[in-house]
């Protein structure tokens, strides 16, 4: 199928021009110009958004990010105003499961904002979705405080500034609050080990002689890899999801080495999977990951984190996390920060963070609209 490449003359702003995203085979090849520059307007994004340079990204971690998989495919365009790069509409299209959504990103350069590049951007990435056949967006947004009227998640915990600009975008064009993330971060060193151990100490006692904690670097051991398959898969199910419920996503030993092993690999990350063992039956029944990407910063983040239903209440969240934490101290004591994400509404595992030491650093809507 052919799509057009270019937004609707009438909300075009002068200087308009959208372009395929070209996804080189190598960042040496010619055709990599344009993904150097998408690289340098994503992370002049990033410095604005968190007022730090710990996720600014190099293109050669980025580009693994972006070649399509049998799970979830990427497309998008490059927004140019007179031949100079302003913006970019991005979205992920599930290929296995929620293959009616399309997952979008769009970015503007600060200093290219206030003209109608986002407006058109925006146009365009719902035509080109449409046109995909894809009947529902979802997005992610940082949303910066503002006085004024607040927009509540439907979960009733927590909420956004109505009179910030990316929400007034939002709410004009039909999208709908589905929930209020938190994003936190932790901050490590010597000081904080004694504390972490201390943690770990009494959820152990809790938890008793039925648990214990195992980990393991990418590859991942075969005698953990269907229990880690299974855990991903409870994942999509079991996490608080607000208003954006997903399907249950299929997941096995060849999901595991393709959509997550392989990448990491391919960017350099450093991977840490803390696990919990259930010794009567064998099974894993509890997991979290610390990755690292190969950015130059000193930081890492806290990535999934699930203890299963069944297993709740005996302190394995703050065990696993707490063991993990203390093995990666170990593993990188270079690394400084660790960032991770919650739902509002997951006060349970907003508690083991905050017990760990986790701050809040910034808040993030995720909403949805279904196109008509």
């Amino acid at each position: 199928m052919s799509l057009d490449t270019t937004a609707p003359a009438a909300s075009q702003p002068d200087g308009f021009t959208a372009e395929p995203l070209a996804i080189p085979s190598s960042l040496g090849d010619a055709s990599a110009e344009s993904f150097h520059e998408m690289t340098a307007l994503r992370n002049a994004v990033a410095r604005e958004t968190y007022r730090n340079d710990d996720f600014v990204l190099p293109a050669e971690v980025l580009l693994p990010g972006y070649e399509a998989s049998d799970y979830e495919r990427r497309d998008g365009r490059l927004i140019r105003e007179h031949g100079r790069l302003v913006g970019r509409v991005l979205f992920d299209l599930p290929l296995t499961e929620d293959v009616h959504m399309a997952k979008m990103m769009l970015e503007i350069h600060p200093e290219a904002r206030g003209r109608g590049f986002g407006a058109a951007a925006y146009e365009l990435g719902e035509r080109l979705v449409r046109e995909a056949g894809r009947t529902e967006i979802r997005t992610w947004v940082v949303h910066r405080e503002v006085d004024g009227p607040r927009i509540p998640s439907p979960t009733g915990v927590g909420d956004i500034p109505a009179l910030d600009p990316a929400a007034q975008m939002l709410v004009g064009r039909g999208f709908e609050l589905g929930q209020v993330e938190r994003m936190s971060v932790l901050e490590l060193g010597e000081e904080r080990d004694a504390g972490l151990r201390g943690l770990r100490d009494g959820a152990a006692e809790v938890a008793g002689d039925d648990y214990r904690y195992v980990s393991w670097s990418y590859p991942t051991p075969e005698e953990h890899i269907d229990g880690y398959a299974q855990l991903k898969a409870r994942m999509s199910t079991d996490a608080p999801q607000g208003d954006l419920a997903e399907d249950e996503q299929s997941w096995d030993a060849k999901r595991v080495r393709e959509e997550l092993e392989s990448t990491a690999t391919a960017r350099g990350d450093q991977v840490l999977v803390g696990a919990i063992q259930h010794l009567p039956s064998g099974e894993l029944v509890a997991f979290t990951e610390l990755q690292r990407m190969a950015d130059g910063t000193k930081r890492a983040d806290q990535e999934d984190t699930l203890v299963l239903s069944e297993h709740r209440g005996h302190r394995l969240g703050l065990l696993v996390k707490a063991e993990n934490l203390l093995a990666w101290r170990s593993l990188h004591p270079d690394v400084e920060r660790v960032y991770t994400y919650n739902a509002e509404e997951n006060r349970p595992m907003l508690n083991v963070n905050e017990a760990l030491g986790f701050r809040p650093f910034i808040s993030e809507g995720a909403w949805r609209k279904v196109l008509g």
